[in-house]
Protein backbone atom coordinates (compact mmCIF):
# COMPACT_ATOMS: atom_id res chain seq x y z
CA UNK A 1 0.00 0.00 0.00
CA UNK A 2 1.02 3.82 -0.77
CA UNK A 3 0.11 7.41 -0.38
CA UNK A 4 -2.05 8.65 -3.30
CA UNK A 5 -0.88 11.35 -4.82
CA UNK A 6 -4.14 13.42 -3.64
CA UNK A 7 -4.21 14.40 -0.12
CA UNK A 8 -7.10 15.89 2.03
CA UNK A 9 -5.34 18.59 4.09
CA UNK A 10 -8.84 19.91 5.77
CA UNK A 11 -12.09 20.21 5.18
CA UNK A 12 -15.28 22.22 6.25
CA UNK A 13 -19.17 21.57 6.45
CA UNK A 14 -20.51 25.18 5.12
CA UNK A 15 -24.74 24.35 5.49
CA UNK A 16 -26.21 20.88 6.53
CA UNK A 17 -29.79 20.70 7.54
CA UNK A 18 -32.32 18.10 8.01
CA UNK A 19 -36.12 18.44 8.57
CA UNK A 20 -38.17 15.28 9.52
CA UNK A 21 -41.29 14.98 7.92
CA UNK A 22 -44.25 14.42 10.78
CA UNK A 23 -46.45 12.93 7.82
CA UNK A 24 -44.54 10.45 7.25
CA UNK A 25 -46.06 7.13 7.30
CA UNK A 26 -43.25 4.30 7.93
CA UNK A 27 -45.97 1.29 6.60
CA UNK A 28 -46.02 2.71 3.14
CA UNK A 29 -43.75 2.70 0.55
CA UNK A 30 -40.93 5.28 0.31
CA UNK A 31 -41.97 7.42 -2.96
CA UNK A 32 -39.71 8.68 -5.69
CA UNK A 33 -36.17 9.09 -3.06
CA UNK A 34 -34.12 9.05 -6.30
CA UNK A 35 -35.82 11.64 -8.15
CA UNK A 36 -35.55 13.86 -5.62
CA UNK A 37 -31.90 13.32 -4.50
CA UNK A 38 -29.24 15.45 -5.76
CA UNK A 39 -25.44 15.57 -6.14
CA UNK A 40 -22.78 18.58 -7.23
CA UNK A 41 -19.32 18.32 -7.27
CA UNK A 42 -16.88 20.74 -8.30
CA UNK A 43 -12.79 20.95 -8.39
CA UNK A 44 -11.15 24.36 -8.28
CA UNK A 45 -8.01 24.80 -8.40
CA UNK A 46 -5.79 27.15 -5.88
CA UNK A 47 -3.28 29.63 -6.16
CA UNK A 48 -0.01 27.79 -5.22
CA UNK A 49 1.26 28.34 -1.66
CA UNK A 50 4.46 28.08 0.27
CA UNK A 51 2.74 26.12 3.13
CA UNK A 52 1.74 23.89 0.70
CA UNK A 53 3.60 21.31 -1.33
CA UNK A 54 2.47 20.51 -4.90
CA UNK A 55 -1.10 21.69 -6.38
CA UNK A 56 -3.51 22.69 -4.41
CA UNK A 57 -7.21 22.18 -4.81
CA UNK A 58 -10.70 23.13 -3.76
CA UNK A 59 -13.61 20.49 -4.19
CA UNK A 60 -17.20 22.03 -3.31
CA UNK A 61 -20.13 19.30 -2.79
CA UNK A 62 -23.22 19.47 -2.26
CA UNK A 63 -25.62 16.60 -1.32
CA UNK A 64 -30.07 17.76 -1.30
CA UNK A 65 -33.12 15.87 -1.09
CA UNK A 66 -36.32 17.61 -0.98
CA UNK A 67 -39.89 16.06 -0.50
CA UNK A 68 -42.86 17.18 -3.33
CA UNK A 69 -46.11 17.98 -1.23
CA UNK A 70 -47.74 14.68 -0.21
CA UNK A 71 -44.79 12.35 -0.68
CA UNK A 72 -43.67 10.09 1.60
CA UNK A 73 -39.82 10.73 2.47
CA UNK A 74 -39.15 10.22 6.15
CA UNK A 75 -36.40 13.36 5.96
CA UNK A 76 -35.56 15.81 3.67
CA UNK A 77 -32.02 17.33 3.85
CA UNK A 78 -29.05 19.00 2.39
CA UNK A 79 -25.68 19.52 3.13
CA UNK A 80 -22.78 21.27 1.53
CA UNK A 81 -19.06 20.73 2.34
CA UNK A 82 -15.65 22.37 0.84
CA UNK A 83 -12.43 20.27 0.80
CA UNK A 84 -8.79 21.42 0.75
CA UNK A 85 -6.53 19.17 -1.25
CA UNK A 86 -2.88 18.41 -2.44
CA UNK A 87 -1.97 16.76 -5.48
CA UNK A 88 1.61 15.77 -5.96
CA UNK A 89 3.50 17.76 -8.30
CA UNK A 90 4.39 15.91 -11.60
CA UNK A 91 2.41 12.41 -11.22
CA UNK A 92 0.30 13.35 -13.95
CA UNK A 93 -0.27 16.02 -16.53
CA UNK A 94 -2.56 18.97 -16.53
CA UNK A 95 -5.62 17.36 -18.11
CA UNK A 96 -5.06 14.24 -16.09
CA UNK A 97 -4.73 16.03 -12.83
CA UNK A 98 -8.07 17.68 -13.34
CA UNK A 99 -9.97 14.56 -13.95
CA UNK A 100 -7.85 12.74 -10.80
CA UNK A 101 -9.25 15.32 -8.31
CA UNK A 102 -12.71 15.92 -9.52
CA UNK A 103 -13.44 11.96 -9.28
CA UNK A 104 -11.19 11.25 -6.36
CA UNK A 105 -11.78 14.46 -4.19
CA UNK A 106 -15.23 14.46 -4.89
CA UNK A 107 -15.26 11.05 -3.61
CA UNK A 108 -13.74 11.06 -0.42
CA UNK A 109 -16.01 14.17 0.71
CA UNK A 110 -18.98 12.59 -0.83
CA UNK A 111 -17.94 9.52 2.17
CA UNK A 112 -18.03 11.93 4.52
CA UNK A 113 -21.48 13.56 3.70
CA UNK A 114 -22.72 10.27 3.67
CA UNK A 115 -21.76 9.57 7.54
CA UNK A 116 -22.62 13.38 8.79
CA UNK A 117 -26.62 12.59 7.27
CA UNK A 118 -26.66 9.50 8.45
CA UNK A 119 -25.57 10.83 11.82
CA UNK A 120 -27.78 13.46 11.73
CA UNK A 121 -30.98 11.61 10.70
CA UNK A 122 -30.02 8.94 13.34
CA UNK A 123 -31.12 11.57 15.49
CA UNK A 124 -34.45 11.85 14.19
CA UNK A 125 -37.95 10.26 15.11
CA UNK A 126 -37.50 7.71 11.33
CA UNK A 127 -34.09 6.49 12.35
CA UNK A 128 -30.62 6.80 9.75
CA UNK A 129 -30.82 6.51 6.23
CA UNK A 130 -27.95 5.93 4.75
CA UNK A 131 -27.80 7.54 1.40
CA UNK A 132 -26.71 5.73 -2.05
CA UNK A 133 -22.74 5.29 -2.69
CA UNK A 134 -22.51 7.12 -5.84
CA UNK A 135 -19.51 7.31 -8.78
CA UNK A 136 -17.67 10.53 -9.57
CA UNK A 137 -16.16 8.85 -12.71
CA UNK A 138 -17.20 8.65 -16.27
CA UNK A 139 -15.94 7.88 -19.36
CA UNK A 140 -14.05 10.69 -20.96
CA UNK A 141 -16.40 9.70 -24.72
CA UNK A 142 -19.28 10.63 -22.14
CA UNK A 143 -17.92 13.84 -20.77
CA UNK A 144 -17.19 15.11 -24.43
CA UNK A 145 -20.76 13.93 -25.74
CA UNK A 146 -21.96 15.41 -22.65
CA UNK A 147 -19.57 18.97 -23.50
CA UNK A 148 -21.28 18.56 -27.20
CA UNK A 149 -25.14 18.42 -26.81
CA UNK A 150 -24.29 21.19 -23.99
CA UNK A 151 -22.66 23.33 -26.73
CA UNK A 152 -25.78 22.53 -28.93
CA UNK A 153 -28.66 23.46 -26.92
CA UNK A 154 -30.04 26.61 -28.00
CA UNK A 155 -29.10 29.79 -25.43
CA UNK A 156 -25.84 27.63 -24.57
Amino acid sequence: MKHSPLQLLRYVVTDIACTANPQFNPEQEIQGALEEYSISAKANPLEPTKDVPGHSWSVELSVTQKKKEGQNLPYEFRLSMVGIFSCKDGVLDSERETRFVQVNGSSMLYGMAREHIRALTAAGPWGAIIIPTMSFYEKKEQLHKEDASAKSEPGQ
